[in-house]
């Protein structure tokens, strides 16, 4: 890339604040669980994309990029969220992808994989405005976002930040097109940076940078009567614990215990984000430090901590300070996916049974169907990968080097696509849900005067909270106000 050009995307990138850089999702393909990942070049503004056709690892082949054949383009450093899924009727790949235009509007296209090629290509009418069918109040013009998708229990969620830059959703589901759901915490960010992850059923966790060294973590439990709750890492909230109609007046920090860590080498404004979630929903966070090193945090009995073991891996250290990242982690699996840059490299991690397996490079070739080169790079590595007893999690001898960092499938990154992932602008980790839900939704939103459906959306229904019966739980606090006769849950109810 020429010095001029490279020097204008850098200026692009700081001036943007941007939140992430590559997004990630999952699907079912024949025979194996596979992690997708995209990401915007800055050159032309195209979404790149691996191989639709990837099975278990995902090819990115660089001589010729795969891209998102958008009827509407993307504005420059747009955030990106995709979620996908194999359908088994047909026997390829589905995407459906977010990002924001050139006005400003949160846009959504649907694609369909071309299983002999890999390429996407984009169905029905073209890309169309989620914000405006949905009647979304404003969009900030430089937006985080994330999705989650629901499934059978919803269909996707759209997390984004409003011009006051407080996090909001809008929601599909069948019966009722897109819809405008409102916020999901009522304070003003100071980082654009969004991530999300679906726990269980309709139950999700949002993750995003509150103020300059924590971040909020808001936490939707359909059957609890205050449905959002949010709680903040390190220094928590004080009680009672704030929800989405809690004033942001209202919100304060609770300095009166001591913390029990910090967050390393964080920065707020630039820090990308990416959250998992395990088959006990159990949360980890994850996050590249301005030191370049993979940061996790986890969640344990309710209390969140540096997770056991993270600080002593030999992941590799990414190429920029505060490195955009992507966090894969399926519904109810332990297996979770990291991809970063490193050299000149996109790096995958890969946690499976509890355990991280060697750090290894996205192939750039493989076979028709995505199966890689013999080059460790498959899921089969966990076969021959040495683990370390380290609390939970692993590591591999052989990634303590970017320079020592190598795959036989390719030759590398070109200048365009290393410099999509270092200094490209995306924003949400996606973490897509199952093949369970209606493709075409090209339905616009219903006029003011039709009838409104009596369908209601989980966010929006009648709270069930029902307490189980028996001596063994924890209770806390919810709830908005203090009052004289305070509800309780019981903590680790889903």
């Amino acid at each position: 890339m020429a010095r001029s050009v490279t020097d204008s995307v850098l200026g692009l990138f700081l001036l943007a604040a941007p939140a992430s850089a590559i997004t990630g999702w999952w699907t079912w393909t024949p025979g194996a669980l596979t992690p997708h990942f995209a990401f915007q070049d800055p050159a032309s503004g195209d979404l790149l994309h691996s191989a639709c056709n990837s099975n278990g690892t995902p090819i990115f082949p660089t001589d010729e990029p795969h891209r998102f054949n958008l009827t509407v383009r993307a504005r420059a450093a747009s955030p990106i969220a995709v979620t996908g899924w194999y359908d088994d009727d047909l026997e390829t790949t589905y995407a459906t992808v977010f990002y924001q235009s050139t006005d400003g509007n949160l846009m959504n296209g649907d694609f369909t994989c071309n299983w002999e090629t890999g390429d996407y290509d984009i169905v029905d009418e073209g890309a169309y405005s989620v914000s405006d069918d949905a009647g979304a109040a404003s969009v900030h013009e430089k937006s985080g976002l994330a999705v989650v998708e629901l499934g059978d229990f919803g269909g996707p969620r759209l997390y984004y930040h409003d011009k006051d830059a407080r996090v909001n959703l809008i929601a599909y589901d069948d019966d009722t097109d897109w819809r405008y759901l409102g916020p999901v915490s009522m304070m003003e960010v100071v980082g654009m940076e969004l991530a999300a992850v679906q726990t269980e059923g309709s139950n999700v966790s949002v993750v995003f940078p509150h103020d300059d060294s924590n971040l909020a973590v808001a936490q939707f439990y359909e059957k609890n009567k205050n449905k959002w709750s949010l709680s903040s890492v390190p220094t928590p909230f004080k009680s009672p614990v704030p929800t989405n109609k809690t004033k942001a007046a209202n919100i304060a920090l609770d300095y009166s215990g001591s913390e029990p860590f910090n967050l390393k080498s964080f920065d707020a404004t630039t820090v990308h984000l990416g959250i998992a979630s395990d088959p006990d929903h159990v949360l980890s966070i994850f996050y590249i430090g301005t030191d370049k090193r993979l940061r996790e945090i986890t969640q344990s009995d309710g209390e969140w901590r540096i997770a056991q073991g993270s600080e002593d891996q030999d992941w590799p250290k990414a190429d920029d300070e505060a490195a955009p990242l992507a966090v894969i982690s399926p519904t109810g699996e332990e297996d979770v996916w990291i991809f970063y840059q490193s050299g000149d490299e996109v790096i995958q991690l890969q946690k499976k049974n509890g355990g991280w397996l060697e750090a290894t490079t996205v192939p750039t070739e493989g076979d028709n169907g995505g199966s890689s080169k013999d080059d460790g790079s498959s899921n089969d590595s966990s076969d021959t990968s040495e683990e370390k007893d380290t609390g939970g999690s692993s590591s591999s001898d052989g990634a303590t080097n970017n320079d020592e960092t190598s795959n036989d499938g390719g030759a590398g990154l070109t200048t365009g696509a290393k410099a999509g992932i270092g200094v490209g602008v995306a924003a949400g980790v996606l973490l897509g849900g199952a093949a369970l839900f209606m493709f075409v939704r090209r339905k616009k939103a219903a006029s003011p005067e039709e009838k409104a459906p009596a369908y209601q959306p989980a966010e929006l229904a009648e709270p069930t909270q029902e307490l189980p019966v028996g001596n063994d739980y924890r209770f806390e606090l919810t709830g908005d106000t203090p009052t004289s006769g305070p509800e309780y849950r019981p903590v680790g109810i889903r």
